[in-house]
């Protein structure tokens, strides 16, 4: 009889545990057409351009697959991980340089006394930018002007991170994060750190800020060894003659907030980042209107790049719900500048999108952008190239997003 008692109390409390643990396969496709008007094609002639149209993946965001689960430890404590890869629908290939599961890789707990996470993810700039930026809205329009994405708002991770939110004070919520740099001898080399804050008590207003810095590793000209952020988008923390193994490379400071009226949303955020070993002109600066495009944040003169000591970004657009419609608009400005450069480089983009929902996991898109560029190299509104000698470029975005 005991032995009976026993079996079943072992089977019962396996059938709990079994209905308190979950794990979710989910994901994202997105892809559709892209056009821009002016597109750099050197190979045509020095300063020739010509347009561009083709099938274009992540347009709206990036396609992802990924694993998430959860388990109900008890006493309000829960156990929880996630893996999740990027891919590239026209092609099938992994994003993220190739990573399998490049998007995240984290392992966690949460309970009343906040959430900690350990892992490869995102920092807190890119939750700040989600909310009040033109990062979430639209996507493939938004890197470019904002710094060559110096700013961390359109999705940079970090390796090595531990990442801790607190629990909701009166809707406010607070963040701490740091990554290790990993080198033995050297704690400060490669490492990153980061906070935040964030208040929403589900009203009309919301605001916060978000800050974040690297420091520069002793292996350059790759990827800083906590941070996603590499040769391409951050010389200060990846050029072998600027500083000393450790010191700080990159500050970013991030600053949002947003006011629902009913069903119209404004919103604004704006960025202010520091590249501090950066110290040094890189000559006089050239003839816009004549010189061939430089490759942006590498080159002098474009954002991010070698003599690119400081930039500012200002974010500001509206979004407005009526029915299965979401209608968004957003003007993008950012200022650099340029050391020994008497004026400081400018970028203008004016993005309009509208979606239209067929369910609530299915939705078709279409965005339309014009970027202008002034006292510096035009970095183009996409990833497929920019306008070389000219400064204005338009771009257009037609496509189908679903989850699942």
């Amino acid at each position: 009889m005991k032995k009976s008692a026993m079996l079943l109390l072992c089977l019962g409390a396996a059938g709990v545990a079994h209905a308190q643990s979950n794990v979710t396969i989910y994901g994202i496709v997105t892809g559709g057409l892209g056009y821009v008007d002016k597109v750099a094609t050197p190979a045509s002639g020095a300063r020739s351009t010509g347009s561009r149209v083709g099938l274009d993946s992540g347009q709206y965001t990036q396609s992802r697959l990924g694993f998430r689960g959860v388990e109900d430890l008890g006493g309000g404590m829960k156990a929880n991980f996630v893996i999740e890869g990027g891919f590239t629908m026209d092609n099938g290939a992994s994003g993220q340089g190739g990573l399998t599961f490049g998007r995240r890789t984290t392992v966690g707990l949460s309970g009343a006394a906040g959430s900690i996470e350990v892992g490869r993810r995102k920092d807190y700039t890119d939750f700040i930018a989600n909310q009040y930026s033109t990062a979430s809205r639209m996507l493939p329009f938004t890197g470019k002007v904002h710094g060559n994405n110096i700013d961390r708002s359109t999705g940079e991770r970090a390796n090595n991170m531990v990442y801790y939110l607190t629990p909701k004070f009166g809707g406010f919520q607070g963040n701490l994060t740091y990554a290790f740099g990993e080198q033995a001898g050297d704690n400060s080399a490669g490492q990153s750190v980061g906070f935040g804050g964030n208040y929403d008590d589900g009203g009309p207003f919301a605001a916060g800020f978000a800050y974040w810095q690297s420091r520069k590793s002793a292996t350059v000209g790759t990827t800083n060894n906590s941070s996603d952020q590499g040769a391409s988008s951050n010389a200060g923390c990846n050029s072998a003659g600027l500083g000393s193994t450790g010191d700080v490379c990159v500050k970013v400071l991030m600053l949002g907030t947003s006011y629902k009226i009913g069903d119209l949303k404004l919103r604004g955020e704006w960025s202010h980042v520091k590249q501090p070993l950066i110290n040094a002109s890189s000559g006089a600066r050239p003839n816009f209107g004549t010189t061939f495009s430089a490759t942006a944040g590498v080159a002098a003169f474009t954002a991010g790049g070698i003599n690119n000591d400081k930039v500012d970004v200002y974010d500001v657009g509206a979004d407005y719900s009526m029915g299965p419609w979401l209608f968004k608009g957003s003007v993008i400005h950012s200022r650099f500048n340029f050391v020994g450069a008497s004026q400081k480089g400018k970028l203008t983009a004016l993005v309009l999108g509208a979606d239209y929902s067929l369910t609530k996991r299915t939705l078709l898109y279409g965005m339309l952008a014009n970027l202008r560029a002034s006292d510096m190299y035009s970095p183009g509104l996409t990833s497929n190239g920019a306008p070389g000698v000219d400064n204005n470029q338009n771009a257009l975005a037609l496509g189908i997003l679903h989850r699942f």
